[in-house]
């Protein structure tokens, strides 16, 4: 079910999100301000007004990775009009479950001026998503000293779980560029064709 323009309006602003945010507010705000667009990223989303709904939490590094570039587009464009929701403070989340079951975030969802849905963006883009997994593999391959490296991160001694942590989060903000626009090329298919993304 779509939100509502009354729900919609009573989300966050962006400001007022980056004015209330507790975990990794430093990072918020330099990826705001590293966030750049093509000049034909910019045209288009003038000719196609938008407004967004995005569900997030401070906490969630896709979050702080991707939120920002939607907060830097909305600055820099009146034609788009953002709203965030905090996920846990929501049910918002409950219609828009990673294949029907998991509350992954960021939620991008997206209007057009009449007020339709044309879909929705979650998590991470799927060439992003890719690329982690086969640097996931390849670091575990590399580093079979560590103990329990092929387990799945909960399982890890933190030894090992900080290691993968620190590598994955080496590689995120190496490829930050490549994969905002990823990103940003998702939602402007989503734009284009109503098709949601990331499902």
């Amino acid at each position: 079910m779509p939100i509502s323009r009354e729900t919609y309006a009573t989300g966050l602003t962006a400001e007022q999100f980056l004015d209330t945010i507790q975990a990794n507010k430093d990072k918020f705000l330099e990826n705001v301000e590293k966030a750049s667009f093509s000049a034909e990223d910019l045209q288009f989303f003038r000719d196609n007004p938008v407004s967004i709904a995005a569900i997030g939490e401070d906490w969630c590094t896709d979050v702080v990775h991707f939120l920002p570039v939607v907060i830097k587009l909305s600055r820099e464009l009146p034609e788009v009009d953002l709203r965030i929701f905090l996920r846990d403070s929501t049910d918002l989340i409950d219609n828009y479950l990673y294949q029907g079951e998991f509350k992954s975030i960021p939620v991008i969802i997206l209007y057009d001026q009449g007020w339709n849905e044309l879909g929705h963006f979650t998590e991470r883009p799927a060439a992003a998503r890719q690329a982690m997994a086969e640097e996931s593999v390849r670091f575990a391959r590399e580093n079979a000293q560590l103990e329990g490296v092929n387990r799945t991160y909960d399982k890890m001694p933190d030894e090992t779980r900080n290691a993968v942590r620190a590598n994955s989060a080496n590689y995120r903000w190496s490829n930050f560029d490549a994969w905002n626009k990823l990103f940003v090329d998702e939602l402007k298919a989503i734009v284009k064709g109503g098709v949601a993304v990331g499902d």
